[in-house]
C-alpha cells in the first residue's frame, strides 16, 4: 500500500527455506517501499519472530494466522534471530568492500579507512549495498547492519566487537572510551587503547581520522556543518593534547568523503558562520542562488590555528565528492530519505 494510490502486491513465500524465501520478498517489497505489510501464513509465532527480527519500526507489519499453527516449539526469537545471521553471512555481495585509505597515517601502528558503498547486502536504492549505520527510521534491520559491518571489518582487519561509532548528533562531544558516555550523543571517538576502533559516519558531511603516532592517540570524528562551525576538530586537537599529551607537531589528519566546494550550497542569511572561520570558506556569494560552501577548507583552517601543521592535514587523498560519485559513496543530499551511510575508522594495531 502506498500514499496517494492504492497498490497491492502479493508475494508468496513456500514453507521450506522460509527464512530465504521471506528475505527475497522484503527485498520486493523495500523495492517499491511499501510502509505496510500484511504476512497470511501457518506459521504465525516463527513468521512473528522473523518480522520482528527483519523489519524495523519503518514498516508496520501484522500477521493473519490461517488454520492450525505449524510453528516449530523450539523456535525462540533468539533462535530465528541466530538462523537469519547464519543465513546472511551465506550471502554472496554483487561486488567488493572497497576502502579508502591515506598513506599520511602511517600503517605499521594503525589500521583505518574509509568505507565506501560496495560490498554489502542492503537492497534499498538509496541504501545499497554496504550501509552501517542502524537507525529504526530507515528499512534495513540490525542483523543486516551487522552482517554489513561484519565485512567491512573482516576487510579491514579489525573486530568488530569492539566497534565504537560516534552517534552523529551535529555538535562537537567527543567521547573517550572508557569513560561514560556523554548524554545527549557525541560526534566524535577518541582512545589510546589498542583493542578498541574509533569510527564516525557520513553521508555528505566530513568524517575526521586523527592519529598521533608518538603517543599512539586516535580519534575519528563526525564534523558535519553544524559540527565545524561548533569546532569539533579543535575540541578534538585538544583533548588529543589535554587529555593524552599528544604535540600539536605530532598529530596528522586525514579527511573522508564528503560533499564538495562546488556541490555544497548554503543559504545566504547564514554565511556568516563560516566566513568567521574563514572568508575564504565561501564562494560565489555574488552570482545569482546561493553561495557554496567549502567545508573541507573550513577544517582545515581550525585544525592550523590549534597547531597542526599543515603537511599533517591530508584533504585531497580520500575524499571524493559523496553526490558526484554516486556508484562509491552515499550522499543525502542525492539521495534524500533513506540513504545509507559510510564510516570512517582507526585503531592501533597491536604489538
Amino acid at each position: 500500500m502506498s500514499r496517494g494510490k492504492f497498490t497491492e502486491k502479493v508475494i508468496e513465500i513456500s514453507d521450506q527455506d522460509f527464512i530465504s524465501g521471506f528475505h527475497a520478498a522484503k527485498d520486493k517489497l523495500d523495492e517499491v517501499m511499501c510502509p505496510e505489510i500484511k504476512v497470511i501464513c501457518k506459521r504465525k509465532q516463527e513468521i512473528t519472530f522473523l518480522c520482528q527480527v527483519m523489519f524495523t519500526p519503518a514498516v508496520q507489519w501484522s500477521i493473519m494466522s490461517i488454520g492450525e499453527d505449524k510453528s516449530s516449539k523450539s523456535e525462540t526469537l533468539v533462535s530465528i534471530t541466530q538462523k537469519v545471521k547464519d543465513y546472511l553471512r551465506k550471502l554472496k555481495a554483487s561486488d567488493e568492500v572497497k576502502i579508502l585509505r591515506s598513506t599520511l597515517i602511517p600503517d605499521d601502528l594503525f589500521y583505518h579507512g574509509f568505507s565506501t558503498r560496495t560490498g554489502g547486502l542492503s537492497s534499498i536504492p538509496g541504501m545499497k549495498s554496504l550501509n552501517v549505520l542502524y537507525t529504526t527510521a530507515k528499512r534495513d534491520p540490525l542483523v543486516l547492519i551487522e552482517e554489513n559491518r561484519r565485512r567491512l571489518a573482516s576487510k579491514a582487519g579489525f573486530d568488530v566487537e569492539t566497534l565504537y561509532i560516534a552517534k552523529a548528533v551535529h555538535g562537537n562531544t567527543v567521547y573517550e572510551i572508557g569513560t561514560d558516555p556523554p548524554d545527549g550523543g557525541y560526534d566524535g571517538v577518541i582512545s589510546n587503547k589498542s583493542n578498541v576502533t574509533c569510527a564516525a559516519p557520513g553521508a555528505d558531511c566530513v568524517i575526521i581520522l586523527f592519529a598521533d603516532p608518538i603517543q599512539h592517540v586516535f580519534a575519528a570524528i563526525h564534523s558535519g556543518w553544524k559540527g565545524t562551525v561548533a569546532k569539533i576538530p579543535s575540541v578534538t586537537v585538544r583533548s588529543m593534547h589535554g587529555k593524552f599529551g599528544s604535540k600539536l607537531e605530532d598529530i596528522v589528519v586525514v579527511m573522508g568523503p564528503s560533499i564538495c566546494k562546488n556541490c555544497f550550497e548554503f543559504g545566504k542569511d547564514d554565511i556568516q558562520q563560516f566566513e568567521d572561520i574563514n572568508p575564504q570558506c565561501v564562494l560565489h556569494k555574488g552570482l545569482d542562488g546561493n553561495p557554496t560552501i567549502d567545508l573541507k577548507l573550513a577544517i582545515r583552517t581550525l585544525l592550523e590555528e590549534e597547531g597542526v601543521l599543515p603537511e599533517h592535514i591530508d584533504d585531497t587523498t580520500t575524499c571524493p565528492c559523496t553526490v558526484e560519485n554516486p556508484n562509491q559513496l552515499y550522499s543525502y543530499r542525492r539521495d534524500g530519505r533513506p540513504f545509507g551511510n559510510q564510516i570512517g575508522f582507526i585503531g592501533l594495531r597491536s604489538n
